[in-house]
């Protein structure tokens, strides 16, 4: 391991139109001593191919090509393989600020924390990342420095999000962590992991990270098993905070938690369950009733007390309603607006 050195690692999967951007996002920062571990994962469209170019064009640069095995099954093929004292992730259709690893660097060294955060602008675009930008600017989290259980009450409470590539890890927390194969939704269902092995987190308030949305992206494209990997991951967050309250948690967080897990459930059923049915429609129900059980519902909106009320008695009901509902809301925007 060397010291000084950061493992930047990039999981790339037909990403063409953006994947110069990204990697020339990489070798322009301001920090020399980086080692860039790109892994192929079966692209089509010829990354690959990029990939190598650029490897050829500096030598810092090693790209591992291997049949897809998705993001998650990319990113742990290049976690053992990494030299560095410290990791940072990008997503290969995102870029770094030219400062993000010395930035970060500088701030782990100097604050001994095992995670530091910066924070990201969000950008719906196809077309070019500006470097500086006040565009839907995330995480929530005020600067300083935390200690473990204050970190993961802020992550429990969305102030610090749950995505990999805005931070830069020690080393040793990915000794025995990594992403769950084949399943979407593998930072939220890693990133408590990590969390919880820390002993201190130091959070920046610079914007060094730029998030593309675009089409193609996988957080914006839907689907069943998506959902259901959705579901997977929070389900296991959700009973990490209840084996850890009042240990690390508050009652009042896990109360929330509840209430988040409830809409959560009842937006999914609603949307998808009511329709496609079966025993995946017939376990969130389940899931749905055990957890307003845990609620005081009095305190929620009244659609929200009807949708529980239908689902619990007369799931029909709320088959036609919801069926009916669309149609009437926008006859009544047309009205409105003639």
């Amino acid at each position: 391991m060397n010291d000084g050195l950061v493992s930047i690692i990039i999981p790339v999967y037909n990403v063409k139109p953006y994947l110069c951007e990204a990697l020339d996002s990489v070798l322009a920062q301001t920090y020399p001593y980086l080692e860039i571990l790109i892994v192929d994962d079966g692209s089509t469209d010829g990354s690959g191919d990029i990939c190598d170019e650029y490897a050829r064009k500096d030598s810092r640069i090693r790209v591992i090509h291997q049949e897809n095995q998705g993001l998650s099954g990319a990113r742990n093929t290049a976690l053992p393989l990494a030299n560095g004292s410290a990791i940072a992730f990008l997503d290969s259709d995102d870029a770094y600020h030219p400062e993000y690893i010395e930035r970060l660097f500088a701030a782990m060294q100097k604050s001994s924390a095992d995670v530091v955060i910066c924070r990201f602008s969000i950008h719906p675009t196809t077309g070019p990342l500006p470097e500086t930008s006040s565009n839907g600017i995330e995480p929530a989290i005020k600067p300083g420095l935390y200690d473990r259980k204050t970190a993961l009450r802020e992550l429990a409470d969305v102030r610090i999000n749950v995505s990999v590539w805005n931070k830069l890890y020690r080393r040793e927390l990915w000794q025995d962590i990594r992403f769950p194969l084949g399943r979407v939704y593998e930072d939220l269902d890693t990133s408590y992991k990590i969390f919880d092995l820390c002993q201190s987190t130091f959070v920046l308030d610079d914007v060094l990270y730029l998030q593309r949305k675009h089409p193609g992206s996988i957080t914006g494209s839907r689907s069943a098993k998506k959902r259901n990997d959705m579901l997977t991951a929070y389900r296991h967050f959700d009973a990490f905070v209840e084996e850890n309250t009042p240990e690390i948690f508050t009652e009042e967080q896990l109360r929330k938690n509840r209430e988040a897990r409830l809409y959560r459930l009842l937006r999914i059923y609603i949307r998808y369950a009511l329709k496609e049915g079966g025993e995946e429609g017939e376990e969130l129900r389940r899931e749905i009733l055990a957890t307003g059980l845990e609620l005081d519902l009095r305190s929620f909106k009244f659609k929200i007390r009807a949708a529980y009320a239908m689902i619990r008695f007369c799931p029909w009901l709320l088959r036609a309603a919801y069926t009916l509902y669309h149609p009437v809301r926008d006859l009544v925007w047309r009205l409105r607006h003639k």
